[in-house]
Parts: structure tokens; sequence; C-alpha cells
């Protein structure tokens, strides 16, 4: 069995689909592979932040000393560029474009039968067929063979009848650093009309299950060969990252150590141990066993949408609300609760706490025709920085295990949405002085020297005072605003966008990564965060400490380093408001009809007032455009003639102007 480090080069397992960035172990070299052109473009996405990838990789991997063999001259360079063209011409006919299904990656045939050696992820799964490209035009069916998928190491073979043209099997470990090499494949996909696609390079890094090269690699290269300048196969192209450099083949040892799995068709990987793997879940079965008979599955149309805790043994049932209710409180389809034991039953929503009641906890209670039920045990406590949480599920074992990682905290609201304009700096006051074009503030009216004095009904004193209540509202929300303009005071309601800021993506993105975030994941007055890796779909159940203490309920996945928990006290401080019906679906739905009556008002009227200042603006035009004329005629705007002017006719002029 080959010794699999914890390297950030080491393979990468695939599987049957092209991978997304989650499946990859190196966030830092935001690892792909680099097959799978139908949906190569999105998995070779390269993020702010990747660059760092090649010091990650010079701690990974020992370094060795270069090669002294490099060319000094360009005679060297002459001769190097012979063997080049030798090792080419040897090699072409061997390497093939290989089609399976819809993806395309590429191999090299390793003996006259039809043995192809190429990547696990285009391998993909034993016993699929597929189509070869020889480099002459010539095509060849065959089927795949084994995928040892951690390595990322896979064979084909080639099923029609013919002696076919082979490269042979070199010795990746005499390898060294410096060492130059040829790598071949179709770049993007067999094209017809073009050969295989020749690179140069030299090894830059090596371990024991990569090696790392300068040729340049791109999607569809997965499975080429690397060759030495004798024309062996010292690897196979695997996959790459955010350098231009940093291109990570299979060498060609890892295919001799498991020769007799690939060609038995086996699907296998190597073990890589985790801290939630299930030996290790195993040991905290007995720390979760009594909260997990009071964990549920709510289901939407069908469909996993979150868990629940049995609070009460008549059939109540607390959840986080975002996964299964709009804003307005109604089920985004139809709901039902699975219990431990396989029952399923309708769901009747009663209280809800998200904006605009308080604490906007993104909580929801639900209640099931079920009695006898065991209820959550909770317990008020605090559990401290490296105290390990369980997260229970519906099984015996723990859905997840990490740690605190901060002290208790607040999780502000996000906030994000904007105007688009920018306001007084200098004087701090809330108006408006630029106003960016087609900005939610200009398409709602707003204009330039508007002064903000309220929104959502609350006075705003100035420009602070306005950013802490803007962090509140979120993108796609829609805000009434105050403005004061000159003498007059209008109510505006504005759509609010997002903030589309280097930062703000770059976040974005990065919790993309992993399992993804909680639709609602922010606004939260105290939340203990721990670093369990958790599906969104995962949230809402309890949490327990080492020592069997539940101590809150998973409430949001916030990124891909912190999951949110809502403490016990918090959840046990608001269970009669959400039970009794204080703040039930109907409320929330009378608060948002009624907000958007008053929204819909104010537009009707600030259509009225703008119609109405039509006329008076185009009269007040009309009148300033006749005092003009009329001035310079010496009149007034009565027709009169101009005081001091009068009798002045030509005879009578003053002898000064005659």
């Amino acid at each position: 069995m080959l010794s699999h480090t914890k390297s950030v080069l080491s393979p990468v397992a695939i599987g049957s689909a092209f991978p997304t960035i989650a499946n990859l172990q190196a966030p830092e070299l935001m690892m792909s592979s680099v097959c799978r052109l139908s949906r190569v473009f999105l998995a070779l996405v390269i993020l702010p932040g990747a660059m760092a990838a090649s010091a990650h990789a010079e701690e990974a991997i020992p370094q060795r000393q270069p090669s002294l063999e490099s060319p000094k001259d360009l005679a060297g360079f002459k001769a190097l560029g012979a063997q080049i063209k030798s090792v080419v011409a040897k090699a072409l006919p061997a390497v093939v474009g290989i089609r399976v299904g819809t993806a395309w990656g590429s191999g090299v045939v390793v003996s006259e039968d039809g043995i192809v050696m190429t990547a696990g992820h285009v391998v993909d799964k034993p016993g699929q067929s597929v189509t070869f490209y020889f480099a002459d035009g010539k095509k060849a069916k065959g089927k795949t063979l084994g995928d040892f998928a951690s390595a990322d190491a896979g064979l084909m073979k080639i099923t029609d009848p013919g002696k076919w043209p082979s490269a042979p099997m070199g010795q990746s470990t005499g390898i060294k650093v410096g060492d130059w090499c040829v790598a071949i494949g179709h770049p993007l996909g067999y094209s017809p009309g073009r050969p295989p696609v020749v690179r140069v390079g030299r090894v830059l890094q090596k371990s024991v299950d990569t090696m790392q090269t300068d040729c340049p690699l791109v999607g569809g290269d997965s499975g080429g060969p690397l060759l030495d300048l004798n024309g062996n196969v010292i690897g196979i192209n695997s996959r790459i990252g955010s350098s231009a450099a940093m291109n990570l083949h299979v060498p060609v040892e890892v295919f001799r150590a498991n020769w007799d799995r690939l060609l038995k068709a086996e699907l296998w990987r190597a073990p890589r141990p985790g801290r939630n793997d299930p030996d290790v879940r195993k040991v905290f079965r007995q720390v979760v066993q009594a909260a997990n008979g009071c964990v549920v599955r709510i289901k939407r149309n069908g469909r996993e949408a979150a868990l629940g805790t049995i609070v009460g043994p008549d059939g109540w049932v607390l959840t986080k609300a975002s996964e299964i209710l709009n804003e307005s409180g109604d089920a985004k389809g139809k709901l039902t609760c699975q219990l431990r034991d396989g029952r399923s039953f309708d769901v009747r929503v009663v209280g809800v706490l998200n904006p605009p009641f308080s604490p906007p906890l993104d909580l929801a209670m639900l209640k099931i025709d079920a009695q006898q039920l065991p209820t959550i045990p909770w317990t008020v406590s605090q559990p401290a920085v490296g105290d390990w949480l369980a997260s229970a599920g519906m099984d015996d074992d723990p859905i997840g295990l990490g740690v605190v990682s901060v002290p208790r905290r607040a999780i502000p609201p996000a906030g994000g949405g904007v105007l688009g304009v920018q306001f007084n700096e200098k004087t701090g006051a809330a108006q408006i002085t630029y106003m960016m074009s087609n900005s939610p503030a200009s398409i709602a009216g707003l204009k330039v020297n508007d002064v903000v004095t309220g929104v959502e009904g609350k006075n705003v004193a100035d420009l602070a005072a306005l950013r802490s209540v803007m962090r509140r509202h979120k993108p796609g929300e829609t805000v009434m605003f105050r403005i004061k303009r000159g003498t007059q005071t209008l109510e505006v309601p504005v759509r609010l966008a997002k903030l589309g800021s280097q930062a703000s993506q770059r976040k974005e993105t990065m919790n993309s990564l992993g399992v993804g975030v909680s639709s609602r994941s922010d606004d939260f007055a105290a939340v203990i965060q721990h670093d369990t890796v958790l599906r969104p779909v995962d949230c809402g159940g309890p949490v327990i400490d080492v020592n069997g203490r539940v101590v809150g309920i998973n409430i949001a996945h916030g990124g891909r380093t912190e999951t949110y928990c809502l403490p016990s006290d918090m959840l046990l401080g608001v269970m009669y408001p959400l039970m009794s019906g204080q703040v039930s679906p109907a409320s929330l739905k009378a608060v948002v009809q009624r907000k958007a009556a008053e929204e819909k008002l104010a537009i009707e009227k600030a259509a009225a007032a703008k119609k109405l200042a039509e006329p008076k603006t185009s009269n007040d035009k009309k009148s300033g455009e006749d005092k003009a004329a009329a001035n310079s005629l010496g009149q007034n705007g009565d027709g009169k003639e101009t005081k001091g002017v009068k009798d002045q006719k030509p005879g009578n002029r003053p002898a000064a102007e005659k």
C-alpha cells in the first residue's frame, strides 16, 4: 500500500462527476481535475488568495537539489531540442484522445494488446464504454478498467482487435528535481485534424505519489503521458493549480504498485484518516444518545430541508425558519416531519422568530399530531474555546464533530444592501452628494442634495445613524426612506442592491466551497461558533458537549470554517412566544402586507406629487422666460413701461444721451 501523506499536493479523489472545488483537499491551491471538458471551465476557476499555493507546496513536498543536466548554452539547447523531437516521434502514435460519454480526456497506450494508462477521474468507474482517437485519425473502441481514485490512477483497455502502437513505461523513482520532461495530451479535448499537443518543462517537486512540473496543462490533458528524455512514461497528467507552473502528475510507480488491481477493474480509495471518520464518531455515540431520539427530519416537497428538535412531548418541534418559510411566513412547499422511527407527519407552523419580530433568531415552531415523544434535555452551559461539540442527527452516531472556535459572540446583520450613492463625509450629514447611474437610488427617484431623515419609520439624525440602520437591510429588500428635498418631505421606497466589492466577492466565493452556506447565517444576538462541517440542510438539530449536555441547536452553517449554535438559554427564553402564537406566521404576514400597502401608497403619492409638480415647473419656466424677454425690452412682466424710462421719447431724452 502506498504511503499517503497530508501534503497539499496529495492526489485528489474525484469520483464519477467532474469535481467542484468542494472535492479538493487543498483550498490554497484550488486543485482541480483537468478532464471533463463539458464542465471544465467551472472547475478551473482560480480565486483570490490562491497565489500562496507555491509556498504551501514547497513546505509540503521535500525539496531536492536541482539537476545539473540542464544545458548551459545554445548548443546544449539545440541538443535538447533534438532529444525532444526524438521523444515526440516515438510517443505520439501511442497518445490517444479519450471520450467516455460526453467527457473528454487523454491517455497513452503502454502495451501492444491495448492497455491504456490514464487519470483515475477519466476512468470514473469500471466497465464504461470508451472511444479512443489516435494521432493518425484512427478510432478504436474499448472499456474502462480500474480506478485508484485517491491516487488518480486508472487503466483502460482497447477491445478492438489489433497490434497497437505503445510507449514504454519508465521509472519515476530515478527522476530528479530539475530534470527536463515532455507532457503530451489533448488540451480542451480531442480536436479532429490536430495531433496530440506537446509541452516541455522541468520537474519542480516530487513526492511518493505526486510530481509537479511547469509543463503547462489545461482541461482535456488529464491522463496524457509525462515522458523523460528517453521517451519513457514517467507519469500521467492529473490536475492543475492556480499557477501555470502548478501542473501535477501521477508517478508511474503508483501504477506499478497497483497494476493487478487496476487490471481487475477495481475501484478503490486509500484510507485517509479524518476527524469525522466512522471510528471517531462512534466514540461520541454515548454523548449524543439522549439527544438522538429528539431529532427529526424536516422535508420540503419530499426533499431534505432541515433537521428539527423535539421540544415538547405532544408534537412541538423547533427548527430553522428560513429553510422552510419565505419572508411572509408562508411555507416554501409541502412540509413534512419524519421521526426517527420512520413515521411521517404533516406540519403546522405555529410560531416564527424572523424580522420584523425580535429577536430575529431564524426559528420556527412546528406542531405535528404525535404524542408521547421524547423531549430534548436542555442544559444551560457555556462551553469554552477548544471544547468538543457533537451535532446529533438521525443516526446513532453524530453527523459531525468540531470544537468551539471563539468565545460566545454576536453575529451582526450582514447588511450589504446599498443605495448606490455617496454622502457628505465632511459634515457627517446623511445628504446625498453623488449618485451612480442606474443605481437603486436613481431608479427610485432620489436626487443629489436629498437628505435622508428616516428609514422604515425610524428617525435618522446623521450619516452614522443611517449606516447603523442600513446594516439591518439586505440586498433585494425594499426599504422606505424619508427624504427632505428643499421644503418638501417625501416617502420613497428603494429596492436595495448588492455591494459588489472585491472583498465581498472573495468572501462569498470562499464560503461557497465545501458544503455551502445556509441561506441565512447572520443577525444573531449570541452564538456558540464551532468548526463542524455541517450541511445547511442539517441545521436545526441539537448540539451536545463531551459530557452529554445539550448546549443549543445548530442554526446556520456560516462559512467554510464556521457553524453557529444558538445557546440553550436563548432558546428557553423564546419558547413561550413561539408556542403561544404571539409571533405567528399570520402576524408576520400582516406586518409584511401592511408594509407592502404602505410602500404602494408611498409610490402612488410620489407619482401624484411628481405629476402635480410638472405643470407648476412648466409654468415657472415659462414665466421666467417671459420676464427675461420683457426685461430685454425695458418692460416688466405686466407689459407696462419700466419706471425711470417713462416719457423718454427721442426728443425728450437727457442731453447726455443726445
